[in-house]
């Protein structure tokens, strides 16, 4: 199409099939799952979602556009058409999934789960997750966390021909334009509102309307082989570069979706127009092939994935769970692919069954969510000693951290200074500053130390470092910069103890922190990384209970890189001169601690400490700063 003096040519979507957007979906679901199987070299492997939304838009706005052009556009055939495109099979596997499921997950895992799964089935899992959840990779075993993307997508078919519909009563000039418009509004959205922009529609709307604008936009020059050519390999090399450079460290989505979603649409828009060299790798038949299982195959691999991890229970899947992995996936994407999808897609069952089958199945899964709920996730599963150690899934930590008071998780809240900042008019001041690392040795030392006025500021994920990371949450630069020119200055605390979940990348900043705090003549006292584990304590040693393991599971999950960031922090702080305490030797020298004295669990998730854990693990602090509690 070309630009003449008189009106726009505008393209008009052409009903054909395009064996080279099988081929992009399959680019975009192998991305995918190769990010999900922890492929380091393709962190970014997660904008393969990003390439799906691109291509729904050209391919399903393309076809309510051309309709509606031609007055052949009916909401019920529109609608018939996704129901038995997406519908069917997505509620088979929930319903298999959900089988497994119960077998595999805690009490208050299934809990978390039938949430879950209330909200998949009648396509609201983005809220959900977007509500309950933090960032996609801040998740790692929430089993149907990748539902969330078909609640954009379910949603987005609900408002897309509202939106066709109503701009081209004006024309096709101002459906552009409106798109446009519209396009930017998403835009703006997504960096007005940063929390929402993950899970949401209005956020992700863009990507959808890139896709449609590729469909309808008069695309000159494009019937030359080069400049197709040209804008094919571009496309392809944005992907790639965003599947092996961006990491779940990149603040996504953002500016940065324009990477994948520009080097998909330039894809398509060549391929619109004739053959390349990047279509034509993309047409090959295994490509091709696994373009027409990527739904099934995206619906099954997340699920399989995180209940091997789970359930087996593993760190990480090594080379052979990854192919034990990716070999369950495909053969019940095929089989899904071959005896749901394409019979129900080809109408072999007629609408109206369709219709009340996924009826029925949907309702089947709402009752079971609300089942697993009521009954609590079904605890009798367990033994009884099973389900007295699975409970301390559930432990409330805000009694330990003082949530609200004297640890901020929300930027809503303040720092109580009266109850966290005591004064000790015949005894030390020990003020603790950290995350909530710092934050669960405070009611030990407060246990311990009663001569001691132990004070408390504390904020999730705040380094005590006098340099914030850029990284770092709003209130922490905030918070520190007070503690660290204001309130050491004013009070001059007896002793500074120092507590993070502390990592390799905080050396440096600790070191200038070390050295600034030892320059002004403050004490401090360093407190090394507690022992972290791969999953949930109180999981694993409930699947120990059960299976006769005892705390080999826990002791198998457990993270051995702690103990050589333990070693170089105790280095560290002797170049320093600053006293060190070692918090893995209190808990795992020689042997790890996992229950106390009656027995209870000792940690509640992958790395915090009960009331009595804290109690016990800061026992055996040594300095003088610490005067114990007069009998």
């Amino acid at each position: 199409m070309k630009f003449g003096q008189g009106p726009i040519a505008w393209p008009t979507p052409k009903a054909e099939h395009r064996p080279d957007i099988e081929g992009l979906r399959a680019l975009a679901v192998i991305a995918v799952l190769l990010f999900h199987l922890g492929l380091k070299e393709f962190g970014g492997g997660y904008v393969g979602v990003d390439i799906f939304f691109v291509i729904s838009g050209f391919l399903i706005g393309g076809i309510v556009v051309r309709e509606a052009g031609e007055g052949a556009f009916r909401w019920s055939d529109f609608l018939m058409r996704r129901i038995r495109r997406i519908v069917p099979v997505m509620l088979v596997v929930l319903a298999v999934v959900s089988v497994a499921a119960t077998f595999l997950l805690m009490p208050s895992e299934l809990v978390s789960y039938a949430w879950s799964l209330g909200f998949s089935a009648l396509f609201l899992a983005n809220f959900h997750f977007w509500l309950h959840r933090g960032a996609y990779a801040e998740s790692e075993h929430e089993v149907l966390l990748h539902m969330w993307t078909l609640g954009v997508e379910a949603q987005f078919y609900i408002l897309l021909p509202l939106i066709v519909l109503g701009l081209m009563r004006f024309g096709r000039t101002v459906l552009w334009v409106g798109l446009v418009v519209l396009a930017f509004a998403s835009v703006t959205a997504s960096f007005a509102h940063p929390s929402a922009s993950f899970y949401t529609l209005p956020a992700r709307l863009w990507e959808f309307l890139a896709g449609m604008m590729v469909a309808i936009t008069p695309l000159p020059l494009l019937d030359r082989r080069w400049v197709r050519e040209g804008l094919a390999l571009i496309g392809l090399a944005l992907i790639v570069y965003a599947v092996v450079t961006f990491d779940t460290t990149t603040p996504f989505p953002g500016w940065r979706a324009v990477i994948p979603c520009a080097g998909t649409a330039a894809i398509i828009a060549a391929g619109s127009s004739g053959p390349s060299l990047v279509s034509g790798m993309l047409s090959f038949a295994p490509m091709r092939f696994i373009g027409k299982i990527s739904y099934s195959l995206y619906l099954w691999h997340w699920p399989v994935i995180v209940l091997l991890m789970l359930g087996l229970p593993l760190v990480e899947l090594d080379w052979v769970w990854r192919g034990v992995a990716i070999g369950v996936s495909l053969a019940l994407s095929i089989l899904s692919w071959r005896y749901i999808e394409e019979p129900i897609r080809r109408g072999r069952l007629t609408a109206p069954r369709v219709v009340l089958g996924s009826g029925a199945i949907t309702v089947g899964l709402v009752t079971a969510a609300l089942a697993f709920t009521l009954s609590s996730g079904w605890p009798q599963r367990f033994s009884d000693r099973g389900q007295e150690i699975a409970s301390f899934m559930e432990y409330d930590t805000n009694a330990v951290f003082r949530s609200g008071e004297c640890f901020i998780h929300h930027r809503s809240q303040s720092l109580d200074e009266e109850s966290c900042l005591p004064h000790n008019e015949n005894g030390p001041e020990v003020l603790v500053i950290g995350d909530s690392h710092a934050a669960h040795l405070v009611p030990g030392l407060i246990a311990n130390f009663g001569s001691s006025a132990i004070g408390q500021v504390t904020a999730a994920g705040c380094r005590p470092v006098v340099e914030q990371p850029a990284q770092a949450y709003p209130n922490c630069t905030k918070l520190m910069d007070w503690v660290f020119e204001d309130y050491l200055e004013e009070r001059r605390p007896d002793l500074l103890i120092l507590a993070g979940r502390w990592e390799e990348d905080d050396l440096p900043a600790l070191s200038d922190t070390l050295s600034q705090l030892g320059g002004k003549g403050q004490e401090v006292l360093l407190v090394g990384p507690a022992s972290e584990w791969a999953q949930f304590v109180p999981r694993l040693l409930t699947l120990g209970q059960e299976r006769g393991r005892g705390t080999a599971l826990a002791e198998q999950l457990r993270l051995k890189d702690r103990a050589a960031l333990d070693a170089r922090m105790a280095v560290l702080a002797d170049q320093q001169g600053t006293d060190y305490v070692s918090l893995l030797k209190h808990q795992c020298d020689p042997q790890c601690r996992y229950f106390g004295p009656d027995l209870r669990p000792l940690v509640v998730d992958n790395s915090h400490f009960t009331l009595e854990a804290s109690q016990l693990y800061t026992l055996g602090f040594e300095h003088e700063g610490l005067v114990r509690s007069i009998p």
